[in-house]
């Protein structure tokens, strides 16, 4: 079977769950974050940065791209009133959910933008693992069943396909391979939390993670383009730091031609980060590592 290939991939969100800028910092009487402070002038609207979330375009035969959505967390309906005029997008084709976190599922409800009165389409596929299913269910019980909602509302249209995180699926003729990756610990049994990142075509997209284990890392190997997680400056007990992202990509073999940096907390300014990395690579000429951000757009085929 001939599968469809990535075109390009648009960042829609490159913050951590709380976003940045915060509420804190910005009505503290004493202005002290730099990154939060800066969101207020126009260079520093870099640094604005909602849940993080990527879209995947992909090549079909018909000629349309198709827009393939990975997480709508809480602020994925405000990233979409920006990035969807500015791109020129207007269909989503699927969503695919990588965990049940609020900054992951919470933008569900405002799906029903897309669907209401089937304005722009009648329903979004949404490819999700049993758990976050029934995170769903608990959550969103009307979203999942809508026999359960309660009142006059409109709601959202979905067509749930449940996903296994060891058999990789297609969606819109492009094949995701499920990674399984650690974000943080399951307080219930004391397991690690399992978070879904994806590989489709030449793309690692790994947003929510702490440890990657070895058979994960071995479907990693040979992706040319690498997005990870990194929170902070910080060891976390759920995300990666800053460090631990950058020894991650130099540890790949082969290195991948660019890793992406994503999921930024307030305390990484994105300027200093950039220029922190191109200092990097002029040591290790091999090692390209750059923090995304909201907005950023990639044509796969001119990596370089």
């Amino acid at each position: 079977m001939s599968l469809n290939r990535v075109k390009e991939i648009i960042f829609l969100g490159t913050g951590t769950s709380s976003g940045v800028p915060t509420i804190n910092c910005l009505t503290a009487p004493e202005q002290t974050c730099k990154t939060c402070i800066s969101t207020l002038s126009e260079r520093g609207q870099v640094n604005v940065r909602r849940n993080t979330s990527l879209l995947v375009r992909v090549d079909n035969p018909d000629g349309r791209l198709r827009n393939i959505v990975i997480d709508c967390g809480k602020t994925f309906y405000v990233s979409t009133l920006k990035w969807f005029p500015h791109h020129k997008l207007r269909h989503i084709d699927a969503l695919v959910l990588t965990h049940p976190h609020a900054d992951a599922i919470n933008g569900l409800d405002d799906l029903r933008a897309w669907t209401l009165n089937k304005a722009i389409q009648e329903y979004i596929p949404i490819y999700l693992s049993s758990d976050t299913k029934t995170t769903l269910e608990q959550t969103f019980p009307y979203i999942v069943d809508q026999s359960m909602a309660t009142g006059g509302g409109d709601l959202p249209s979905f067509q749930f396909n449940t996903i296994d995180s060891r058999t990789p699926f297609i969606v819109e003729g492009l094949e995701f391979i499920p990674l399984p990756v650690h974000h943080g610990i399951n307080f219930a049994n004391k397991e690690p939390f399992i978070n879904l990142g994806f590989r489709f075509d030449n793309v690692t997209y790994i947003s929510d993670c702490n440890f990657i284990p070895e058979q994960t890392r071995e479907k990693i190997k040979g992706s040319e383009l690498v997005i990870l997680d990194a929170l902070n400056r910080k060891k976390h007990n759920s995300h990666f730091s800053i460090d631990q992202a950058v020894e991650t990509t130099r540890d790949f073999c082969p290195k991948p031609k660019r890793t992406y940096l994503v999921g930024f907390s307030h305390d990484i300014e994105h300027y200093d980060l950039e220029r922190e990395m191109e200092n990097l690579q002029e040591k290790e000429p091999d090692l390209w590592v750059r923090p995304a951000y909201d907005g950023l757009k990639i044509d796969i085929d001119q990596l370089n």
